[in-house]
């Protein structure tokens, strides 16, 4: 599977296809807390990086096999700088019957043809970490030609516009964005937008800065009530477990860590793949320099070697 991960299990997104089509940590910003790394390519170019039909023919076959909730545009970096989005999205509506969600960081929803494209989708994750541009300058470390203040009207337009639903993403980093000073000027910011939910998350994976410090769970309930009343803090996803067929589990995972770390039990928990099998090809991807370990607040996590 080169450009889809999965099925996973999703918190949000119930059972939900990823499809990634972006090289490696290509990306308009390069976040502090990001669980891919440093960012490699800071850019807002919009290219056609891979083959659109091939993209296309994977997630066909792929969502054809499974019973999904989601197919959804995520993975490496920031999928609207891909050229094909809209394509794929109209393209995937038309050869399927799932639903489809995007997961932007909003940085380029100041291009009307990049709001144009999302319009067709059932559900678009926008980021909303920063209010403020010196906030944002210090969290977000975006590209040198993204303005502030036009990646907010581009947001906020894009909300306005937008007619499927709209899950606003707020994440917290413990002494950057989470002050009450910080927390008003994003209610500010919210109280011009539509939207469906807002979702408050902080740093659950390795960050790309040690300096980027998680939030209790407590902190973010308490600051879930400075915020309008559609906010709810995300939990960590605990659903049951489903078993998922053991045909090609070492790839699964491969794909599913290459994207972001993951520990054991997640990848129980995201695919379906039993803690005991899970050992097993992942000892053989470390064997064979395709997978490593690290470890974060004494948890540890496994991510692919690129």
């Amino acid at each position: 599977m080169r450009y889809t991960y999965g099925p996973v299990a999703s918190r949000r997104l119930g059972l939900s296809l990823g499809v990634d089509i972006l090289p490696h940590k290509t990306c308009s910003l390069d976040c502090i807390y990001c669980q891919l790394g440093r960012t490699s390519d800071l850019t807002i170019e919009r290219k056609s990086f891979f083959p659109r039909e091939e993209i296309l023919a994977e997630v066909v076959e792929i969502a054809a096999q499974n019973n999904l909730d989601y197919i959804t545009f995520s993975g490496s970096g920031e999928p609207t700088l891909n050229l094909d989005i809209g394509w794929l999205i109209r393209q995937i509506k038309e050869k399927t019957d799932r639903k489809m969600a995007v997961l932007t960081n909003s940085s380029l929803l100041w291009m009307l043809e990049v709001r144009e494209e999302l319009m067709a989708t059932d559900l678009v994750v926008p980021s909303l970490d920063a209010a403020t541009e010196g906030v944002w300058r210090r969290l977000n470390r975006p590209h040198p030609d993204l303005e502030f203040d036009k990646v907010i009207e581009g947001l906020v337009t894009f909300a306005n516009e937008y007619s499927g639903n709209l899950w606003v993403e707020i994440l917290l980093v413990k002494g950057v964005n989470d002050s009450s000073e910080h927390i008003k000027a994003l209610r500010r910011v919210l109280s011009r937008m539509r939207y469906t939910k807002i979702h408050l998350n902080t740093v659950v994976r390795p960050p790309s800065e040690g300096s980027a410090v998680a939030l209790s769970y407590g902190e973010l309930e308490e600051i879930t009530k400075l915020l309008p009343a559609d906010t709810e803090a995300v939990l960590p996803f605990r659903e049951k477990v489903k078993q998922i067929s053991a045909h090609g589990e070492a790839e699964r995972i491969l794909a599913a860590i290459a994207r972001r770390p993951m520990t054991i039990k997640q990848i129980e928990q995201s695919l379906g793949i039993p803690q005991n099998r899970s050992k097993a090809a992942l000892e053989v991807l470390i064997a064979e320099g395709k997978a490593k370990l690290s470890i974060h607040e004494d948890e540890a996590f496994y991510e692919a070697i690129q």
